[in-house]
């Protein structure tokens, strides 16, 4: 195996867990979707609670929220005093996001069955 091919398989096996790993979180799912159609926006910790739905809880919200911020899916950027989340520049992570995002709950149950 040459050092591209196991690069490409490392690539591969680390979005295949992160995937697993987003898939499962409903709130996750909800930020993908928001992050998503807002590639290149910018939003307040508060916009992106509000942007999802009223009946999530904000804190599951929260937490999804760093999660995908550990993960490098979303970036912060600071501007006078205030944080601001937004989908991360790296390409293949971005394409990543909005591939994920096609897919809805039910698509995304059955994901699940055969992972």
């Amino acid at each position: 195996m040459t050092i591209i091919e196991v690069n490409k398989v490392k690539s591969q096996s680390y979005m295949g867990q992160l995937m697993k790993k987003l898939i499962r979180n409903h709130c996750c799912l909800g930020l993908l979707g928001f992050f998503a159609a807002h590639p290149d926006g910018r939003f307040s910790k508060l916009a992106v609670i509000h942007a999802l739905d009223e009946n999530e809880n904000r804190l599951k919200i929260e937490k999804a929220l760093e999660q995908m911020l550990e993960e490098g899916i979303v970036k912060t950027v600071c501007e006078k005093g205030i944080t601001y989340y937004m989908l991360t520049r790296e390409e293949a992570m971005r394409k990543l996001v909005i591939n994920m995002a096609l897919f809805d709950w039910r698509d995304w149950q059955m994901v699940l069955e055969h992972i």
